[in-house]
């Protein structure tokens, strides 16, 4: 299968808040999976600033599979971009409810940093990963976490990858 021929699958691993971002290795793995179980390119959108951190996530996957846009696309490129999307993957941030709001096939990984029933992105084709820790919801925003950013770090990219897949497929259980 060419390049062309794959489906893009958006991945914007950051957030206005870092402690609301899933680990960039996290990330990583999760794109590994994505390339060994699925037809499709890999898409990292994100801010000009934020293109040095995500060269660090690309840099180790083929150029031809995974491409660092950070940056490069105006607000148009990147709605449109979501519209032709197989899939979202990111974090509690502005994508994840762009993605929701244009009905597209969305994971969010969602920090106990905030009640995530009120803030997820809402829509029928989302699925928000999170992980109930005592500490919930913090809302310590950019503080440092006395607990390690534990409700992000344990989340597993395995076990997010297996339930999306789970969920896009129709098996619910």
């Amino acid at each position: 299968m060419t390049p062309q021929a794959l489906e893009t699958v958006v991945v914007a691993p950051f957030a206005n808040e870092r402690l609301r971002e899933w680990p960039i290795g996290h990330f990583q793995r999760y794109i590994e999976l994505v390339l060994r179980d699925e037809p499709a390119r890999v898409l990292v959108v994100g801010t000009r600033a934020q293109r040095v951190r995500a060269n660090a996530l690309v840099r180790d996957f083929p150029a031809t599979r995974v491409v660092n846009a950070c940056g490069t696309m105006g607000w148009d490129d990147v709605v449109t971009t979501i519209d032709s999307a197989a899939s979202v993957v990111t974090n509690n941030s502005g994508i994840g409810h762009l993605a929701a709001a244009r009905g597209r096939w969305t994971l969010c990984v969602f920090a106990a940093s905030h009640a995530w029933l009120e803030w997820m992105p809402r829509g029928p084709r989302v699925v928000v990963i999170t992980r109930a820790v005592p500490c919930a919801p913090c809302e310590i925003a950019d503080n440092p976490c006395p607990n390690a950013i534990a409700c992000m770090d344990g989340l597993a990219p395995d076990v997010a990858f297996e339930r999306f897949r789970r969920i896009r497929s129709g098996d619910h259980h």
